[in-house]
């Protein structure tokens, strides 16, 4: 027989432009029908960064809470700190995923059969996540990636689709805005000054629904891939780019740990989140083994 959690908790943003609340409210109504003894709470956030409060909150108090994200990538995001940063021993908490947002990287990544059966089945699995240190302000910080870290186009790109209302502005329009005056990264590696129009660190096999990294990456093989492109001109990076959304690439290759040292202020994407950490500082990109437990 199995074990019910101890509480089934459905965080949503109530002013998310997707659907968000929809989908929340579905989910409770499905599961309390199939499972109707069930604890479930449905939870909206109030500002940002609340998603992670709340995960981190019910971590702490229950022994074997599931907490279900109705976002996407980036509220996601927030949800996994909190379980990761919350942990403690003897606790169990289990991350879950309802699609909600735009690019959904992870869901597509690991979920293979219908939301409502994987919970009430409790299809559960193990997966790496991405561990990213560096100084943001002054302070040091530290935080988890369930699927990719990127400097480069990739933080600009989103960056700038935050920043817009995307009902009135389309994502193409604003990538290839992006394109036009994107300007490479300079870092230091080895004591080398290295130029990237992109740099990503995953474990997923494609981001932002098409751009296909990696023909072999895993969530759960204890690695992550890195995949760079030099600086180019601009009808070389647009090859490029091309070839990652048809073909795909096979990636440059796997390491389990990665630093290197900004030179001025650069915008960095954990997810669908976008920060921007000082210059001058040491990034370190770390793989955690086995470090989420999920529903697939």
């Amino acid at each position: 027989m199995i074990k019910p959690y101890s509480l089934i908790a459905i965080i949503y943003n109530p002013k998310s432009t997707g659907a968000s609340k929809r989908l929340a409210r579905q989910l409770q109504r499905k599961l309390t029908k199939r499972l109707p003894e069930q604890k479930i709470k449905l939870i909206p956030t109030k500002h940002a960064g609340h998603a992670e409060q709340l995960a981190g909150e019910i971590t702490r108090r229950y022994k074997r809470p599931l907490i279900v994200s109705s976002s996407g990538d980036g509220g996601y995001n927030e949800v996994v700190n909190g379980i990761l940063h919350a942990r403690k021993k003897g606790h169990e908490p289990v991350a879950g995923l309802l699609p909600a947002g735009n690019a959904n990287d992870h869901f597509h990544e690991l979920h293979t059969q219908d939301s409502v059966e994987a919970i009430a089945e409790q299809y559960e699995q193990y997966i790496d996540v991405l561990s990213f240190t560096a100084t943001t302000k002054g302070q040091p910080v530290q935080r988890y990636a369930h699927s990719y870290i990127g400097i480069g186009l990739t933080p600009e790109a989103g960056y700038k689709l935050n920043q817009s209302r995307l009902k009135l502005l389309s994502e193409a329009w604003i990538v290839a805005k992006v394109l036009l005056f994107l300007s490479s990264v300079k870092v230091l590696i080895n004591g080398e000054v290295r130029h990237y129009d992109s740099l990503v660190f995953s474990n997923v096999t494609k981001m932002s629904k098409i751009l296909k990294l990696s023909q072999t990456a895993k969530p759960h093989d204890g690695k992550f891939e890195i995949t760079a492109f030099r600086r180019r001109n601009k009808p070389q990076l647009i090859r490029s780019l091309l070839r990652t959304a048809t073909v795909g690439l096979v990636g440059d290759r796997q390491e389990t740990e990665y630093s290197f040292t900004t030179i001025n202020p650069t915008l960095i994407q954990l997810d669908g989140e976008v920060m921007r950490i000082d210059a001058h500082c040491e990034v370190h990109v770390t793989i955690v083994p086995a470090a989420l437990r999920c529903i697939v």
